[in-house]
């Protein structure tokens, strides 16, 4: 999950957008509110909640309403949220050097620091500690993974950013977690960057972002027709878990991209 770029605005990011020109991606996927926090919170759970600008718990939540990540918990799927710069596991303070919380939706919600956070909520181990979880025996099914401040392109640039992917993607994509199952990365954003936090012509509000998936059913199939936001990358992860839908990922009006999928 990277921050605050619109879709096809990331000139200086030639690793990212080489995938999405090798794989797939749509510029018309959008961001459903402004600041940050709405976003991260809308696509863990289908709603916004009451989030309201960059709030965090306890100003705002933790929430009693199911997640993504309470969903796999109670479904038996092994997940782990990676956050770059977490002090340590479930960190629940605002912020911490590079870390933050804004940024880190899971702690948004009782079903997940309730139920063996600290299992799941971890910080980044590194992408070798990545790789090595990927490729081992008791790899996550699903795997969420937010970069720092400098390395999500919040307050580093858009070459830092792309930088970082390249050094810590690449691995992933060349790993028998990718190269020999039916694996699947999505690269997004949070918002769009110049959208004034208003929604305009048709578009939700949060503006346009991009939307790069990789895998191998979509290998060369490049730019997409496609147009959906949060609510429906959630439906698409959720139907590929065989989860019930939550909130507006119930709504297809929101956007499917599970074709894409490994």
């Amino acid at each position: 999950m990277e921050e605050n770029k619109n879709a096809g605005l990331l000139s200086g990011a030639p690793y990212l957008d080489g995938l999405g020109a090798a794989y797939a991606s749509s510029s018309r996927w959008f961001g459903v509110d402004h600041p940050s926090a709405p976003n991260y919170v809308a696509l863990l759970s289908g709603s916004t909640q009451s989030v309201v600008g960059d709030c965090t718990p306890p100003g705002c939540g933790p929430y009693p309403a199911a997640s993504l990540g309470g969903q796999l918990t109670a479904a038996g799927i092994p997940w782990v949220a990676y956050m770059e710069s977490m002090p340590s596991p479930c960190f629940t303070k605002p912020t911490a050097g590079e870390y933050a919380e804004k940024h880190d939706p899971f702690v948004y919600f009782d079903d997940v620091l309730h139920s063996g956070c600290a299992d799941h909520v971890v910080p980044y181990p590194g992408v070798d500690g990545l790789v090595s979880a990927l490729d081992g025996p008791s790899a996550p099914d699903f795997v969420w993974i937010t970069p720092n401040l400098l390395h999500d392109m919040h307050d580093g640039s858009v070459a830092q950013g792309d930088a970082w992917a390249r050094a810590n993607l690449a691995p992933v994509l060349a790993s028998s977690w990718f190269r020999d199952y039916d694996s699947t990365v999505i690269i997004t954003m949070d918002e769009g960057d110049n959208n004034g936090g208003a929604s305009c012509c048709g578009q939700p509000a949060g503006g346009p972002i991009p939307m790069i998936v990789v895998s191998s059913a979509d290998a060369g199939t490049g730019s997409v027709a496609i147009t959906g936001d949060q609510y429906g990358t959630l439906r698409s992860i959720e139907q590929e878990f065989g989860l019930p839908l939550l909130g507006d990922a119930t709504d297809a009006t929101n956007g499917d991209c599970l074709s894409l999928f490994g």
